[in-house]
């Protein structure tokens, strides 16, 4: 096997790597959001608070 082809095998399997570690972590988004709108109901936060909140921690406002 060549130097080139090595590299592209190299290459194929690190993508694939990055690309799994993107479906975890979207995954992992969804869950938090679920947990977030949980805690939020419990806090009985209305969407201008719970904006507020986000933003004193420096999280994006969707």
């Amino acid at each position: 096997m060549s130097d080139r082809e090595t590299a592209i095998i190299g290459l194929k399997r690190e993508i694939k790597m990055v690309r799994a570690t993107a479906r975890d972590l979207k995954d992992q988004n969804e869950r938090w959001r679920k947990v977030c709108s949980m805690l939020r109901g419990v806090a009985g936060l209305d969407d201008a608070q719970f904006r507020n909140l986000l933003r004193a921690e420096s999280l994006p406002v969707e």
